[in-house]
C-alpha cells in the first residue's frame, strides 16, 4: 500500500494498449519541479507501466522572519 499517495489522485487509469484498468503503484517527487509528483501506474494484464506528472501537495513555507513574529 502506498502511504504517500494523495487522496486527490485517481487509483486507476486506462491502459493505452489493452484498455484495461491500470493500478496506481507509486508516487515519487518530480526531479525538477518542486510542486509536481511522478505517479506511476501498472497494467497487470499486459505488464506496461505509465508515469504521469501530476500536481503534488501544496507546500506552505514561512520565512524565518515571519515565523519569529508568530512565535
Amino acid at each position: 500500500m502506498n502511504m504517500n499517495a494523495s487522496p486527490a489522485v485517481d487509483s486507476e487509469a486506462m491502459c493505452p494498449q489493452c484498455r484495461t484498468a491500470m493500478v496506481h503503484v507509486a508516487v515519487t517527487p518530480h526531479p525538477v519541479v518542486r510542486n509536481m509528483q511522478r505517479n506511476t501506474y501498472v497494467c497487470y494484464s499486459c505488464k506496461r507501466t505509465r508515469t504521469y506528472m501530476l500536481p503534488g501537495k501544496a507546500e506552505m513555507s514561512v520565512p524565518e522572519k515571519d515565523a519569529a513574529q508568530h512565535a
